[in-house]
C-alpha cells in the first residue's frame, strides 16, 4: 500500500506545497513528488526521490554533487518528514 504525505517549502521567496507518494520496493523506496507549479517541474530532472539507506535521499539518475538548490531543498523536506515521522 502507498503512503502520502504533503510537504511545504520555500523557493525563491515563494511558499509551495508537493504532495509526495511512497512506494517501497526489495532494493529502496521511491518517493514521488507531486507539485502542481509547472514552472518549478520544469526546474527538476525527475519527480523521483530515492532513498537506498537510511538518511541517503537523491533524486533518481541524479549524483547528490549536481544537485540544485531546488533539489536540495525537496531532498531536505522528504528526509526530515520520515525522520519525524519514524517517531
Amino acid at each position: 500500500m502507498a503512503r502520502i504525505f504533503s510537504i511545504y517549502f520555500s523557493y525563491a521567496g515563494i511558499n509551495h506545497s508537493a504532495m509526495v507518494s511512497v512506494r517501497n520496493t526489495p532494493f529502496y523506496t521511491e518517493y514521488n513528488l507531486n507539485i502542481l507549479d509547472e514552472q518549478l517541474l520544469e526546474l527538476l530532472p525527475s519527480t523521483k526521490i530515492i532513498s537506498s539507506a537510511s538518511n541517503q535521499y537523491f533524486f533518481e539518475h541524479i549524483p547528490r554533487e549536481n544537485t540544485t538548490p531546488l533539489m536540495d531543498i525537496l531532498i531536505r523536506e522528504v528526509s526530515l518528514h520520515m525522520s519525524t515521522s519514524a517517531v
